[in-house]
Order: structure tokens, then C-alpha cells, then sequence
């Protein structure tokens, strides 16, 4: 796992595996603030089948080079037509390099996806050629694992590449999981390939076939397991004690309004007093006196310090400072706040489909100063078709569709739950998806085809060539670090 946040995606079916008789072993990069060392000892503790490292990334000769190879087929991506409109989720992978290289490289490859692809792998190629890590190559023959698991493996700077190219030289068998909806349209590409892919549904499916050109052989579905903990679920207040316990009016139903992340909604704040003060002026007047409860985002939750909101009756911002569903009062918190509420609003963000396994009605409305983390990604557009949201072009038009389905009309329920079986559920509402995950787990680990990651002697020579721009890159990272800490000291 990039990080020991993954954690809260991937417990139950951790929890499962163990229970089943087998050992995992995690590694992280660095400890979350999202689920830190309390929390992975107690998880821990619970489970003796469980263990854990932090495990440092790649120092080193190479490490600049991996880096650059790696960024740069990041950025290529979004050069592709489908990407068109994601001029934010460009600009994102642009800043990982320098400006002169992304400038150069767009005017090479242009509009050809034929350009764009060969320049891919030609880069694929040079990362043949980085020698393999050798702390890496020690962690995996002392652990001797059956399995590999890597989760998300797609982040922008791809650093676990070097983890799943060990276990692929060593012949150990390699799987991704896809830990979120948006893993496989937004962020990097799969720039070596595990020997199973775990998606969620037919929407991941094709992504990872036609944005990422796995073999559809090597893809199983198995639904959404981080959402498993929703289904079954009760409320541990009644609507009363919640509303008194956050601050709320217990006598007026509330809308829920789910803040989304920094790089979605930076500056969310200046939206949401617009959005309350067009709900004040709405003209249906039960509409217009909604409690509003407002969640922010746990990593974006700066804003809110120090804002007063007391000039908005019957809205309040709670928990203050945001709360990731981990340990069981935030969980209580978290899910007593979408079961109570009458219906959830939000920009783009997962909690939204966390209300829709409520089957709470969700709305969006379409914001110009979020246009790019919108329309301008393609995950947003999956919430949209398949269902879940209804989308308002307008404040306006937001609150009339929202008064609307408030009052009744129409019935937005069958509509939810549908979007719920396919996106979340496909095997079946009824049928959790944590159980699917491990079955597909053991399932693989019978198998006896495993995808070895070989060098011919050509790969060898290319590994020589590279050797003085690895030294090149090295150097200049040095340099530049030197300076730096120079200036920090000055300063």
C-alpha cells in the first residue's frame, strides 16, 4: 500500500483473509494521519495473522531516472483525445516535470494516439532497463510470499513500480486492486502489468482495457469491498439525538451537504455560503427552512477554522475539523449523519455514493469555478449515467429539482438502487463484495501461470547507455538538494 490509509479500503476483506487461515504482511511507504500507528497496532493486535513495515521508497543511482520515466507516461496520458476537457487533471501531471519537458513533449506527440503510444512504450523499454532494487529483491526472498498485492499502484509519481517489478523478476505471482472509483480514469497509468487486475465493476473493466490496454483475460470483478461496512448497518441515535448532538434544529429535517477533496473543491468554502444563501431565498418555504449540515472533507478541512457560520440559522459545520470513518464513534458519526439526513449534496466526491447506498437522494450542481473537476474528469460523468445524482446546471435549477424529490415526486429510490448493484454491487445487492475479493485471491494463488519479468541482452546494453543519464539526473538532484538546504539554513 502507497500509504497506511489504503487501510480503511481494504479491512474487511484483510479481516476475512485472516480469518480464512492466511497471512498478510504489509508494507507502507509512510504512516496516513488518514489511519496512523494507533490504529494499524490495534488492528493489529486483533489479528496476529497480520503484520507490518514501513518500508522506505527508492534511493540511489536510479532513483531520478525511474522517476522521470515514470512521470512522463503520466503526463502522456492525458494527452490522450478522451482527456480533452481534463485541462486540471493535465496540468497536475504537467507539474511533475519540468516545463520544458511537458511543453516539448506535447508538441511532439500533438493530437496522434498512434505517437502518443509509441512514445509510451519506447519508455517502457528504458524502465526495463532500470536495474531492479536490491533491498527490494532482500524483503521479498525473506518473506518468500505466494501473493503480491499492490493498492493503487496508479499514483502520479508510480513509486510502487519498483516493489512489483522485484516480485515479478522473482516469479512471484502479482495482482492490483483498484482502491477507489476514480483510480483507473485519473490518475497514472498501469505501466507494468500485475498478473490479475481486482476492479469493481464493468465501468473499471473497460477502463483498465481501453485506457490502460490490460487484456480483459486478466480482469475479474468483484464489486466494492470498502463499502460492505454500509450495507447492514443501523444507526446508533435516533434523528432527535443526532440533531441535538451536532447542533441542528431536531424539529426540521437537514440536507447533508459532503464536502469534496483540495484538488477537487479547493476553495469550497465561498461556494457552500452562496449555495446556503440561495437555499434562505428558495421559494417553496419548506424548502427554504431545511437544517443543512455540512461534512467537511477530512483533508480539506483547513478552511472551516475560524469560520463563523452563526449568521446562517439552523446550519452548522460538523466535525469542524473533518473525520475519516475509522475507529467506531467517527464511523457512528459519519453514518448516522447520511442515514438522518433528508437527502446529500456534493460537488464530486465518494461519500456521495456512500448516501446512495442509504438510498438518500444525491445532488450536484454544475459550478463554474469547479468545471474542471467535473465535467472535466471521467469519473464524474459514471455518477451522472448511471443514475446516482441529479445534476442541476444551476443553483437555480439545483434547488427547484432538489425541492422537487423532496416533496416526493418523483421516486428516486428504484433509480439509487440500480446504480448501487452495478457500480457497487454487481455480483448482487444481497452479496457482499469483501467474500468475492478473497475467493478471487485463493482462486489465483491455485493457478499456476505466474507473467516473469525477463532481460534479454539487449535490455542489458540499454541499462549501460542509461547508466551516464542516471549518473546525470543523480548529480543534478544533489546539486539542487544542496542548494537548497544551503538556502534554508541561510534563511
Amino acid at each position: 500500500m502507497r500509504n497506511s490509509g489504503y487501510l480503511r479500503n481494504y479491512e474487511s476483506a484483510l479481516r476475512l483473509l485472516a480469518g480464512r487461515g492466511h497471512s498478510v504482511h504489509l508494507g507502507f511507504f509512510k504512516i496516513s494521519e488518514v489511519f496512523q500507528e494507533t490504529a494499524i497496532a490495534e488492528l493489529v493486535h486483533d489479528i496476529p495473522e497480520i503484520s507490518y513495515t514501513v518500508y522506505p521508497q527508492r534511493t540511489g543511482l536510479w532513483k531520478w531516472l525511474s522517476r522521470y520515466v515514470r512521470q512522463l507516461q503520466t503526463y502522456l496520458r492525458f494527452l490522450d483525445e478522451r482527456y480533452r476537457d481534463a485541462n486540471k487533471l493535465r496540468a497536475r501531471a504537467a507539474s511533475l516535470l519540468p516545463p520544458p519537458i511537458s511543453w516539448l513533449i506535447k508538441v511532439i506527440v500533438g493530437q496522434s494516439n498512434t505517437r502518443r503510444w509509441s512514445f509510451i512504450k519506447f519508455l517502457r523499454l528504458i524502465e526495463n532497463a532500470i536495474p531492479l532494487d536490491p533491498f527490494i529483491l532482500g524483503v521479498f526472498k525473506s518473506h518468500h510470499p505466494d501473493v503480491f498485492l499492490v493498492t493503487p499502484l496508479i499514483d502520479l509519481r508510480a513509486s510502487q513500480l519498483d516493489w512489483l517489478k522485484g516480485a515479478k523478476a522473482l516469479g512471484i505471482k502479482s495482482c492490483m486492486c483498484v482502491a477507489s472509483w476514480d483510480n483507473l480514469s485519473n490518475k497514472s497509468l498501469i505501466q507494468i502489468e500485475t498478473d490479475i487486475v481486482l476492479v469493481w465493476n464493468e465501468i473499471q473493466k473497460s477502463e483498465a482495457v481501453t485506457l490502460h490496454k490490460i487484456l480483459p483475460s486478466k480482469i475479474i470483478i468483484t464489486g466494492a469491498q470498502c463499502y460492505d461496512r454500509w450495507f447492514d448497518r443501523r444507526p446508533s441515535t435516533s434523528v432527535e439525538e443526532f440533531s441535538h448532538q451536532v447542533g441542528l434544529n431536531p424539529k426540521i429535517p437537514y440536507i447533508l451537504y459532503l464536502c469534496s477533496s483540495p484538488f477537487i473543491a479547493p476553495n469550497e468554502v465561498d461556494f457552500i455560503v452562496k449555495w446556503v444563501q440561495t437555499l434562505r431565498k428558495h421559494k417553496h418555504p419548506q424548502t427554504r427552512e431545511f437544517g443543512v449540515l455540512i461534512r467537511p472533507h477530512p483533508q480539506n478541512a483547513l478552511q472551516w477554522e475560524g469560520l463563523d457560520f452563526s449568521a446562517f440559522e439552523n446550519v452548522v459545520v460538523y466535525p469542524r475539523k473533518g473525520a475519516n470513518p475509522i475507529d467506531e464513534k467517527s464511523v457512528k458519526d459519519f453514518f448516522d449523519s447520511m442515514y438522518h439526513c433528508e437527502a446529500a449534496v456534493g460537488i464530486n466526491t465518494s461519500t456521495m455514493i456512500e448516501a446512495g447506498i442509504l438510498e438518500k437522494p444525491v445532488f450536484t450542481v454544475l459550478a463554474p469555478e469547479f468545471n474542471h473537476t467535473q465535467e472535466g474528469t471521467l469519473h464524474f460523468h459514471y455518477l451522472v449515467k448511471g443514475g446516482l445524482l441529479y445534476i442541476g446546471t444551476s443553483l437555480s435549477e439545483h434547488f427547484d429539482q432538489l425541492s422537487t424529490v423532496l416533496n416526493g415526486q418523483p421516486s428516486h429510490k428504484e433509480k439509487i438502487r440500480t446504480f448501487v448493484e452495478n457500480f457497487i454491487r454487481p455480483h448482487g445487492l444481497a452479496k457482499p463484495s469483501s467474500p468475492i475479493f478473497v475467493e478471487a485471491l485463493e482462486n489465483f494463488h491455485k493457478q499456476n501461470t505466474v507473467t516473469l519479468n525477463s532481460k534479454t541482452i539487449w535490455t542489458h546494453a540499454l541499462t549501460v547507455l542509461l547508466t551516464p543519464l542516471a549518473l546525470t539526473l543523480y548529480g543534478m538532484s544533489w546539486i539542487a538538494n544542496s542548494l537548497k538546504a544551503k538556502n534554508i539554513k541561510k534563511s
